[in-house]
């Protein structure tokens, strides 16, 4: 009688197991790509109001030439009146995996309207530090690019 009841609360207790390291399978996997349609989230940065501006970067579409990613990034803003976000910007940017340079080839900005308030076309290298958005950012490219 005790073997059977010690056999019945192991298989209950296998069965909670197996239940629970699926879920945060599933949890971790949704985490980690916290996007739609190949688009990472990178982190968040203030913009000149000091609102958070959140940051994404299109792992899917990258352009790799040997040790050259070229990416699409977007930042993702919130209305002034609501929770609401909206595309506040898209990038082209361009980082070389051996030396770390990293560069934006071009950028539109938008209103909350969507309507594009400006451009620049002109590739401009960006300094960046250790744990910043551009270190962030050329280690998403390098690291991740062709494993989606």
């Amino acid at each position: 009688m005790t073997g059977t009841i010690n056999m019945k609360y192991c298989s209950i207790l296998l069965m909670v197991l197996t239940l629970m390291i699926c879920c945060g399978l599933v949890s971790c996997k949704n985490n980690e790509s916290n996007s739609q349609d190949g688009w990472k989230y990178v982190g968040d940065v203030r913009d000149e109001s000091g609102e958070y501006v959140s940051v994404y970067i299109d792992l899917d579409d990258m352009i790799i030439e040997d040790k050259i990613r070229k990416f699409w990034i977007r930042y993702y803003a919130k209305k002034s009146d609501s929770e609401e976000k909206y595309i506040r910007q898209i990038g082209f940017w361009e980082v070389d995996c051996n030396s770390g340079d990293l560069y934006v080839l071009g950028e539109e900005y938008y209103g909350t309207n969507g309507k594009v308030l400006g451009r620049n076309e002109e590739r401009i290298k960006e300094d960046y530090e250790k744990g910043s958005l551009g270190d962030k950012l050329s280690s998403s490219a390098c690291r991740y690019a062709g494993r989606n």
